[in-house]
């Protein structure tokens, strides 16, 4: 029986996106990489909106899935900012190189946390496609200012009305 490998590919591509874009903290301005996950969700037609920092400058994306029968709601937060490339002479590929050498995703992000962005991305758009099935929901919290340590997509979604309180992240 053949597997069916979209689901899988589609993290990686997306991941690979995110890769390509630098966001290092501090260096990079967060629009650019809250770009290319936006147009992930919107290609899976997912619901998000954007969450704004103190200075109204975009800091976070939220997407709400919410079940079709009363339950609690969970969240998933990944940050999809990164620490700076340091010496890059040092590598031995480009930072955001964002490819697949011998099975390995490559660039900074990948491992913290850019590719738990796009797999987050992923199960929100699965679970969206059986909403009605779901007890309660699920947030996924995708933050471009926690290598900062101002961590300002938490503090965003925390100070937003509107956010759903999960029952656990």
């Amino acid at each position: 029986m053949a597997r069916d490998l979209a689901p899988l590919t589609d993290v990686v591509d997306l991941a690979g996106a995110l890769i390509r874009r630098p966001s290092r903290a501090g260096l990079d301005a967060p629009a650019p990489v809250l770009g290319v996950l936006e147009d992930g969700l919107a290609g899976h037609g997912l619901p998000y909106r954007r969450l704004y920092g103190d200075t109204r400058s975009p800091v976070a994306l939220l997407v709400e899935v919410a079940g079709g029968r009363p339950g609690p709601w969970w969240a998933l937060d990944a940050c999809v900012d990164t620490a700076p490339y340091g010496d890059e002479t040092a590598w031995s590929f480009p930072p955001a190189a964002g490819d697949v050498v011998d099975g390995r995703l490559r660039g900074r992000g990948a491992a913290d946390s850019k590719l738990a962005a796009a797999l987050f991305c992923r199960i929100a758009a699965e679970l969206q496609g059986r909403a009605d099935e779901l007890h309660g929901g699920l947030a996924v919290l995708l933050d471009a200012g926690e290598h900062t340590g101002g961590f300002g997509g938490a503090r965003a979604c925390l100070a937003d009305p509107d956010a759903v309180r999960p029952a656990g992240v």
